[in-house]
């Protein structure tokens, strides 16, 4: 059964319970108002008629046959009749039978006694309600009763008439009540029906594309629009950003493949011309061990980076401290000078602390040392200056060599990305993705641009701390 047809239902239920109440509240109103109208009628009709027994004539009050009388058998009029002190009719506008309808005694008696008397009395195949009111005229010596009659059938046929109104109104309401619910069901539900038929669609085509209309309503089925799409959204990003990073792996492992292929052939030819040249000069045998050495050192630098690099693709989290980050600088590049006395560098750190984890950073100041290094020539400067300026602490490497090949000032982060693999061939081409990773997780930026004489300049910032 379909949430419509259940909505339908239950409102319906809800309907005719309403319908039920009102229609019960309106029968046991009517049961006791027509009641009380009638015996008003007959009480109204006794009074005018007694009004007039009073301004009779003599002659006006002896006993004749009634003309032209009703039938209460099946008239529902009200009647008169006129009784002597005896009970006797004296005149009638209807008759049972033929014969006017007899009054009994105890019932004349309670109006002679109470002033007036009401009651039903059995008249041959009907029921009669009676009004009683006892009349006198002294100015005559003659006494006697006025009473007003109407059969019973007449309460009853108003209950019957009252009871098919409200049943034929009932029975319409409902219908009118059905109709309505399932128009306004569907009406509301289109939405849904809607979010139903566009989810199928994305199963089946896979399209995350695909939206719901926007319901500028704010009620439910708005906000369940609303949510549908967001959600949609997210599932887009988060499939997108999936299929980004597994291509990404792709090329990772592709990469990674390709670096470990150059070392391991060359470990490979090395130990096999070993194995089969086991007579071969000293000088040969020592240059095929330096090379598997060499080799083997790069892929521990390789593996090492690309640990590095696995750590922080899991969410590695960095052990933090205040490092001063000048004094740092200087430390790295006395360092770095006694590595590369071929070049000249120059330090100016001023006292800045940061917060961070001091290993990470020292290898970032490594990292961008050796490509300055590697992108000067023998006689090269390069320059490191730790900064201020605000509330970030700015680390600086300049150096006077080649420089950025136009448009790779980004790209040069990437992993595995060589601006100039002829002058790289001992490295990875994950420093520079290392560095990045490592300044983003001090919560800082890098950016690398060329200088106007020639040469780059790599400027990483990071937050100072508030105790510096």
């Amino acid at each position: 059964m379909s949430i419509r047809t259940r909505i339908t239902l239950y409102g319906l239920g809800i309907v005719a319970v309403v319908l039920a109440v009102i229609s019960a509240l309106w029968v046991l109103l009517i049961a006791g108002t027509v009641p009380q109208n009638q015996d008003k009628e007959l009480a109204a009709r006794a009074a005018v008629a007694t009004e007039a027994v009073q301004r009779a004539a003599v002659g006006d009050l002896t006993a004749r046959p009634p003309l032209a009388a009703a039938d209460l058998a099946t008239s529902r009029e009200i009647v008169v009749l006129v009784l002597d002190d005896g009970g006797a009719a004296l005149s009638s506008t209807g008759v049972v039978a033929g014969v006017p309808p007899a009054i009994p005694a105890d019932l004349l008696a309670k109006a002679r006694s109470d002033g007036t008397a009401v009651g039903t009395v059995p008249a041959g195949p009907v029921s009669l309600r009676v009004h009683v009111t006892p009349w006198q005229r002294p100015d005559l010596g003659r006494a006697g009763f006025v009473v007003a009659a109407q059969t019973s059938t007449r309460v009853q046929t108003d209950r019957a008439v009252v009871v098919l109104v409200l049943l034929v109104s009932a029975i319409g309401s409902l219908v009118a009540a059905a109709v309505g619910i399932w128009l306004v069901a569907g009406r509301a539900l289109r939405p849904l029906r809607q979010l139903t038929a566009t989810a199928d669609e994305v199963a089946r085509s896979g399209d995350l594309g695909r939206r719901l209309p926007h319901v500028p309503r704010r009620d439910d089925v708005g906000r369940l629009t609303a949510s549908f799409n967001a959600m949609m959204e997210r599932l887009q990003d988060a499939h997108r950003r999936m299929a980004e990073a597994l291509a990404a792996q792709q090329r990772f492992t592709a990469d990674a493949s390709h670096e470990l292929r150059t070392p391991l052939t060359t470990v490979r030819s090395s130990a096999g011309f070993l194995r089969t040249h086991a007579d071969a000069a000293e000088p040969d045998r020592a240059a095929a061990l330096a090379e598997i050495e060499a080799e083997a050192a790069r892929m521990s630098r390789l593996v090492d980076d690309l640990l590095t690099l696995a750590r922080a693709d899991g969410g590695h989290r960095l052990r933090t401290q205040a490092v001063d980050l000048g004094e740092l600088a200087r430390q790295v590049c006395r360092q770095a000078g006694a590595q590369h006395p071929s070049r000249t560098l120059h330090c100016a750190g001023a006292p800045v602390r940061v917060l961070g984890e001091e290993d990470a950073l020292r290898r970032l100041l490594w990292i961008l040392l050796d490509n300055a290094v590697a992108h000067t020539d023998d006689g090269g400067t390069v320059w490191v200056a730790v900064t201020r300026a605000g509330g970030w602490a700015a680390l600086q490497v300049s150096d006077d060599g080649t420089g950025i090949p136009p448009g790779l000032e980004e790209r040069i982060f990437d992993r595995f990305f060589r601006a100039d693999p002829a002058r790289r061939q001992g490295g990875s081409g994950l420093g520079l993705s290392i560095a990045r990773w490592i300044v983003w997780a001090h919560g800082g930026r890098i950016s690398a641009a060329n200088n106007d004489g020639g040469g780059a300049t790599f400027v990483a910032e990071l937050p100072a701390s508030s105790n510096s």
